[in-house]
């Protein structure tokens, strides 16, 4: 589970989550691992507000929180939702982000997140930063504002390329 490999990172980061539409609605294996924290709730919209990495693990299909509480410089890695309709993240965030896909011709096919913030206008399909953009150096991210990395893949490619992007932050400063 992708989540569970995030948490057993989490000597490294405070971990604030897991979120859930209500505390139930959390995977009873992940319950221990932090404090339960309701999406939508005070709770919730300080621990977005705070946040230095935000990994969306979910098949949700309306975004998890308001992408205006996200800080310029946090990381946002989506990894759940991947079809047409459903998203983790709003068109606020991803309109304000360096966003990052696999590949900008799958992300606008499957990328949900991505097709609709296209739609309501927030994002410009052209803004889309392939992957191996990043992991070539042939871009370089803002660094004052957030970063996403929108996934449709593998899991194994998630965590890999969110670890790139993260040790790439910390090293621009």
């Amino acid at each position: 589970m992708r989540v569970a490999r995030w948490l057993g990172w989490r000597t490294y980061f405070e971990v604030v989550g897991p979120f859930g539409s209500t505390p139930g609605s959390v995977d009873p294996g992940l319950r221990g691992a932090a404090a339960v924290v309701a999406a939508g709730s005070a709770a919730a919209n300080e621990a977005v507000r705070r946040a230095g990495l935000i990994v969306c693990a979910t098949t949700a299909r309306t975004p998890l929180f308001d992408g205006a509480e996200v800080a310029d410089g946090a990381t946002v890695v989506a990894v759940g939702s991947h079809e047409p309709d459903a998203r983790e993240l709003d068109g606020t965030l991803l309109g304000r982000a360096d966003v990052i896909v696999e590949h900008s011709k799958t992300a606008l096919r499957e990328a949900g997140d991505v097709i609709m913030a296209i739609s309501e206008g927030a994002l410009v399909a052209g803004d889309l930063i392939p992957m191996a953009e990043v992991l070539t150096g042939r871009a370089r991210l803002s660094g004052d504002r957030p970063v996403v990395f929108k996934s449709t893949g593998m899991s194994w490619e998630d965590l890999v390329i969110a670890r790139i992007i993260v040790e790439r932050r910390s090293s621009e400063g």
